[in-house]
């Protein structure tokens, strides 16, 4: 099942306003550590390997990868 925007955004919004560009090791690492929906950790998952620029370039490619509600 696709996650909310809102549960992802929520969850990583403070990487990216501290200038990080977290991969998606880190971003599952972090969904696990922070006990997120099975949805939430699912989309994030589903991201390739190469570091995440912005907020913005999560959505994009979360909804290009079909995993957000």
């Amino acid at each position: 099942m696709a996650a909310p925007w809102t549960d992802v955004e929520s969850l990583v919004k403070h990487l990216f306003e501290a200038g990080m560009q977290p991969d998606r090791q880190e971003l599952v690492d972090l969904a696990f550590a922070e006990d997120a929906s099975d949805d939430v950790i699912d989309a994030l998952d589903s991201l390739n390997g190469k570091p995440v620029p912005s907020l913005e370039s999560l959505k994009q490619q979360l909804e290009a990868n079909g995993q957000l509600a």
